[in-house]
Formats: C-alpha cells, sequence, structure tokens
C-alpha cells in the first residue's frame, strides 16, 4: 500500500487516475480509502476531490432512474394546461351530459400531481472495517438521498459503537460537504443498532406536525453486539424501513433481525446482496413511501 501511495503522491499519479477516473468514475472513490492516510495533505485534497466528483456523477445517474415521490389529487373542474384527467370520475359524475354529447372541459376532473412533503431520518451502519466499502457505500447512499430529497426535509445518522448526526433533519447542508464528512471517517467499533435508532428518533421527533410521510430508514447487517435490543426502539418510530446488507458473519441471523426491526417499526424490508445494491434499493424505497 505504501509503495501505491508514493507512486501516487505527486502530480503525475494525480494526472493518471484523473484519466482512469472518466473510464470507470466509481473508481477513485475506492482508491481514496485506500490511500488518505499515507498520503501527503497536499494531494490529500486533490483525490478527495477526485473521489467526491466520481460519488456525485454516481448518485445523479442513480437518482434519475429513480422516481420522486408524488401524490396524485382529482380536482373537480379541469383547468387548460393540466396534463392529466381522470375518465372514470369524469364519466361518473357526468353521465347525463356524455350521453347528450354536451360536455365541456368544465365538467372534466383533472388530475394535479404534487411532490409529497416527507420528512425522513436514514440511521447508516458504518460499524466495522471493510477497506472503504461501508464508507464508499454510506457516501454514495447519503449522496442518493440528498439529491432525491433535494426539497424535503432529511436528516442523516451514522452509527458503530457510538452514533453521530452527520445532518440534522432541520439543517440546511450542502450535498459536498456531506460527502467530504463520510470520506473522512471511519468504519471501525462493534455495532450498537440500539444508539443509531434513539438518535434517529430523537431526530425525527423534531418534526411535530402529524403526517405519513414522515419515517426512518436503517440500513444495516443486523448483527448487533452492543446496546439493547432493538425491537423496543423501532416500535416507537411513526414508521421504520430497513435494508438488509449482507454480514460477515452469521448473515441469516442478521437479516432475521432486519425483518424484525421493519416488523416492529411497520415498515418495508429490503433484502441486498451486495453493498453496491444500497443506493438502489434506496431509490426503489424512496419511489414507494
Amino acid at each position: 500500500m505504501y509503495a501505491a501511495t508514493n507512486a501516487l503522491d505527486c502530480d503525475e499519479g494525480v494526472k493518471f487516475f484523473s484519466e482512469k477516473a472518466k473510464n470507470s468514475e466509481i473508481s477513485m472513490a475506492e482508491v481514496y480509502f485506500f490511500i488518505r492516510r499515507p498520503i501527503s495533505e497536499k494531494y490529500k485534497q486533490v483525490f478527495r476531490r477526485l473521489a467526491r466528483q466520481s460519488i456525485l456523477k454516481t448518485s445523479l445517474k442513480i437518482t434519475s432512474k429513480g422516481i420522486r415521490g408524488n401524490f396524485k389529487k382529482v380536482t373537480p373542474f379541469y383547468q387548460i394546461g393540466t396534463p392529466e384527467f381522470d375518465l372514470d370520475e369524469t364519466i361518473q359524475h357526468n353521465p347525463l351530459n356524455i350521453y347528450k354529447n354536451i360536455l365541456t372541459y368544465k365538467n372534466i376532473f383533472g388530475i394535479q400531481r404534487k411532490k409529497q412533503k416527507r420528512k425522513i431520518v436514514m440511521i447508516l451502519d458504518t460499524s466495522g472495517s471493510m477497506y472503504g466499502k461501508l464508507l464508499l457505500n454510506a457516501a454514495l447512499t447519503t449522496s442518493v438521498l440528498a439529491y432525491n430529497m433535494e426539497k424535503e426535509s432529511y436528516g442523516i445518522v451514522l452509527f458503530n459503537s457510538t452514533a453521530m448526526v452527520l445532518k440534522k433533519i432541520d439543517e440546511k447542508k450542502s450535498v459536498i460537504t456531506i460527502i467530504d464528512e463520510i470520506l473522512d471517517s471511519e468504519a471501525v467499533g462493534f455495532t450498537n443498532i440500539n444508539i443509531g435508532l434513539e438518535k434517529g428518533l430523537k431526530e425525527l421527533n423534531k418534526i411535530k406536525e402529524k403526517t405519513r410521510h414522515k419515517f426512518g430508514i436503517l440500513i444495516t447487517d443486523g448483527n448487533y453486539n452492543r446496546g439493547d435490543n432493538p425491537i423496543d426502539l423501532a416500535k416507537k418510530y411513526p414508521k421504520l424501513h430497513v435494508i438488509g446488507i449482507p454480514a460477515d458473519n452469521d448473515p441469516e441471523r442478521g437479516i432475521d433481525t432486519c425483518r424484525e426491526i421493519a416488523r416492529a417499526g411497520q415498515g418495508k424490508f429490503f433484502a441486498v446482496n451486495d453493498y453496491k445494491e444500497i443506493p438502489r434499493a434506496l431509490i426503489e424505497l424512496l419511489s414507494q413511501v
């Protein structure tokens, strides 16, 4: 590793990987996690910028394929310019006018699609050392969330043995700052799901309004080895969805725990086979809630 770092710790090394990044965007982020400790501060900043750019490009591609949360509202009196109308509602309320062939635009029921104002806290497991894979996917996943929730309220909690609020639910924070903070954080420690849920619930409770669009999203392998059983805390969420990631040890027990947490939180459960599937699973989840 140190030999490779020495080779990259120069202008030629940066130029080489800048060219490589054009063909394989995500590789720059993977490289950064290998070299970020031993490399000099001067070139560390350059490689972090390249890593951040690759994450942003990838997350934009993923987000563009996702469906943002919209709900359909049927309105009486169609307005000219409204792109859609509800045929069933129009027929149901105007059978005589249709029979007499005297239907006007005032009798047509229009459809307005409005963006759901969701309030979300994402709670991410960053325990253990996975050569940067956990943090890479944490950066990519939070970036996907930030783009998808651009005009909505969201918070981000990272946890291992302890928990930290990366972004408060009522805080304005750029996606660039969020990614940079994750890129320089550590995936270490034991797994305390309960403390992560505790921090997440505290953020979610800042939203006082009652709405069905307020919920938490937990991303973990389910194998906690510190803290209390998270089931009781999951029940206190208005709704808690879970994305279950594969564990190195005893994956079946971990996935069973993830299912139990989702059941206790009355939320959806998604299982992924690989860490790289997490961002797309998040998009799929956000398209359904």
